[in-house]
């Protein structure tokens, strides 16, 4: 699994490297470039305090393949796509060590407008979230609901189960 892991993410930073952009002849090869019109524009590095991004955009709107880099110790810490600002595809994210610890799939708009946590207020997006533990069985699986990011403020949602670090399913708890 482990294995499998690393050339997934060997294979996916290939193709983001070599990603066509969308963006106009005039940006290809460039970075933090902006369009005529002020708007971001092909491949962005942003180089935050403890992270450096890098995005691609098109018109402004994030759009394509994006991943994070932990300036401490240069490790891949998120690696997902971009669909003109909304997640979309397979958000996969990295302990310090390498190891795949989250996978986040399926994200969509909430049109259940009844689904409401308690202390959010209604969430507008949900995904189907998978933890697993550093021997890469599941820890656990079930819906997040986010307003957001699903990275923080998210909720569980649903059923949910929980297994031990043998795979073994150990609980299932519905959260409404």
């Amino acid at each position: 699994m482990k294995t499998q892991i690393i050339r997934l993410s060997i294979l996916l930073i290939t193709l983001f490297v070599s990603y066509p952009t969308f963006a106009q002849k005039e940006f290809v090869g460039k970075i933090n470039q902006a369009n005529k019109q002020g708007k971001k524009e092909g491949l962005w590095i942003e180089n935050n305090t403890h992270y450096i991004d890098y995005m691609y955009y098109h018109n402004g709107n994030p759009n394509g393949m994006f991943y994070r880099i932990k300036k401490t110790n240069n490790s891949l810490v998120w690696l997902g796509e971009l669909s003109n600002g909304d997640y979309s595809g397979i958000y996969y994210m990295f302990s310090d060590y390498g190891h795949l610890i989250e996978e986040m799939k399926d994200f969509q708009k909430n049109i259940k407008k009844s689904i409401e946590h308690q202390t959010q207020g209604i969430c507008h997006f949900s995904c189907y979230c998978i933890n697993y533990y550093p021997n890469g069985n599941k820890k656990s699986e079930g819906t997040l609901l986010f307003d957001d990011t699903p990275v923080m403020d998210s909720f569980e949602y649903g059923e949910w189960k929980y297994y031990d670090e043998n795979g073994n399913l150990t609980k299932t708890k519905v959260f409404k």
